[in-house]
């Protein structure tokens, strides 16, 4: 990571002042918001990675979709590898949603750590216990999953009605880099 990807702790309150999103539903299926929270945290996730293959800028998907599947990434990522992985691994424009995310989701234990993190550059180790002991106080999936289902602006589709569905909402060449396609293996972002 160089420093200009560097998130520092005097850009926190911009990146924080978000709400949710109601000018683009997020698209489920009603057998995710049925099931599991890990089920529905993987519909969205598919949805988003595929929808990023689709548009030119990310303002045409729901920003709550995104910052969903990029806790769920943050998630994944530091419980696997560790927060230099992440920070080194993960562009910012996706790290950012991950912050706004964690602040939405009600997951204070989570999105006080990773403010930590940002103030006094944690070490892997510390920074593992913390996670650790914020995690037992609440999952981040189970947050995640809350929050999918509490939100404003949603529209719920079959399973065979997703292509469909998708190449109507969604149409371009693809968003950046910037924003990965996380599709639930960390071996995709190096």
């Amino acid at each position: 990571m160089n420093d200009f990807d560097r998130i520092e702790y005097s850009q926190l309150d911009d990146i924080l002042s978000c709400e949710k999103d109601s000018s683009h539903p997020v698209l489920l299926t009603q057998e995710a918001l049925d099931g599991t929270a890990a089920e529905l945290v993987d519909c969205n996730r598919g949805i988003v990675a595929g929808a990023l293959d689709r548009v030119d800028d990310t303002d045409a998907i729901s920003q709550d979709a995104l910052r969903s599947s990029y806790v769920d990434l943050y998630r994944a990522a530091v419980s696997e590898h560790g927060l230099a992985w992440y920070r080194t691994h993960v562009p910012r424009p996706a790290r950012e949603l991950a912050l706004q995310g964690l602040r939405l989701m009600s997951a204070p234990e989570h999105l006080d750590l990773a403010v930590r993190a940002i103030e006094s550059d944690l070490d892997d180790e510390a920074f593992a216990a913390a996670f650790a002991s914020a995690e037992a106080e609440l999952p981040l999936e189970e947050a995640n999953a809350a929050y999918l289902r509490d939100l404003p602006a949603m529209s719920i589709l079959k399973d065979a009605d997703i292509p469909t569905a998708m190449s109507i909402e969604f149409t371009g060449s693809g968003a950046s880099s910037d924003y990965p396609r996380w599709n639930g293996n960390l071996s995709v972002l190096g």
